[in-house]
């Protein structure tokens, strides 16, 4: 393999920061990486930004050092738009909530390709490895987390503690919109409500001690995934989409969204990846084909799963029986714990499982 194949193989955010290693600045001759003036690459397709410590680089300055590095980087293979901005400082003064380890989000460009199926039996399947789990289901415009889990009813606030109990299902803590509202009732969160109301799903639940808690985000772009975002340190995100190049497009700019406030993507999921038939096991690519498996070689990212759309977990998942405990076999299911093994490897939860074991 040729040097340049092998540079073509590394993704687009490592190839950018190699790159401005050969960006000098000050009398010391340090370049812009090791001194910390750029702070983050996120590439999303050939859409890079590149963000800048605001503390490291006074304001004066930072167009300037834009002028400098943009057309560099606008010049490597692969580049196709180039955006310096500051990072957001929002980002640097968010705090982690007091006993959980990581809180993760799954997010997708599209509603209907199965985020919420996912998000709930990856957080099934981290439980089963001995962890500490929470669900939060965020998606205010459609909750459906207690429904795939089969719980019901409303949560209850502890008086002694003043805190809200989550539900249990499976193993896994479980707070939801769902279980806040009356039956069939739509909630429309916008500006302050957004603002006031999911902090309280942080602050006024009683989590306990978790090792990962797993955010259920609505689909497409919003104020509830900024809000989460700026009140959150997230430790990234997981994007799920189905392969058409409608859902991969959406989910394109939902990655951008949470590229310019510093969050990044833990690795793509592409759900309903063809139909598998009930009897002989062939998968039929209806729902389109390749879109995962491109995005995931623009920008870099693991392709953590493809999972097919199996009709028996459907029937499954509208029971309330996850499908890694219902019908473990499956591809399905095999394709949630390569997500999970993905995840604990990637948080560093590894010993943790070990110990639990």
């Amino acid at each position: 393999m040729s040097v340049e194949d092998a540079a073509r193989k590394l993704g687009l955010e490592q190839r950018v920061l190699a790159a401005l290693t050969a960006v000098t600045v000050g009398v010391d001759g340090s370049d812009v990486v090791t001194s910390g003036q750029v702070y983050d690459v996120v590439a999303t397709g050939g859409a890079v930004r590149i963000l800048i410590d605001p503390d490291k680089v006074p304001e004066p300055l930072q167009e300037e050092l834009a002028q400098v590095i943009a057309p560099y980087v606008e010049s490597l293979p692969g580049v196709e738009r180039v955006v310096v901005k500051p990072r957001p400082r929002p980002v640097a003064q968010r705090e982690r909530i007091p006993g959980i380890a990581h809180v993760v989000g799954v997010h997708s460009g599209k509603g209907g390709v199965g985020k919420s199926t996912v998000v709930v039996n990856l957080a099934v399947a981290l439980a089963q490895r001995g962890l500490r789990v929470g669900l939060l289901d965020a998606d205010v415009y459609g909750p459906s987390c207690p429904t795939l889990l089969g719980l019901s009813g409303r949560a209850e606030e502890d008086p002694e503690q003043g805190r809200i109990e989550p539900k249990v299902g499976h193993g896994v803590k479980v707070m939801s919109l769902g279980f806040l509202l009356p039956e069939g009732q739509a909630l429309i969160w916008r500006g302050s409500l957004v603002d006031e109301g999911l902090p309280q799903l942080f602050e006024h639940v009683a989590w306990g001690e978790l090792d990962v808690l797993l955010i259920d985000l609505p689909p497409g772009t919003s104020d509830v995934h900024i809000a989460v975002a700026r009140y959150v340190r997230l430790a990234g995100i997981v994007t799920v989409t189905a392969p058409g190049q409608v859902s991969v497009d959406d989910v394109r700019r939902g990655m951008e969204m949470f590229a310019d406030m510093a969050v990044p993507c833990l690795g793509l999921v592409e759900n309903m990846s063809g139909v598998a038939c009930r009897g002989c096991g062939h998968v039929a690519a209806v729902f389109g084909a390749g879109g995962a498996h491109e995005l995931a070689e623009q920008t870099g990212l693991p392709l953590l799963a493809e999972i097919p759309f199996e009709p028996e977990v459907s029937e499954l998942c509208d029971g309330g029986r996850p499908v890694v405990t219902a019908a473990p076999g499956s591809r399905t299911a095999e394709g949630i714990e390569r997500i999970a093994a993905a995840l604990v490897e990637r948080l560093g939860l590894g010993a943790r499982v070990e110990a639990s074991a």
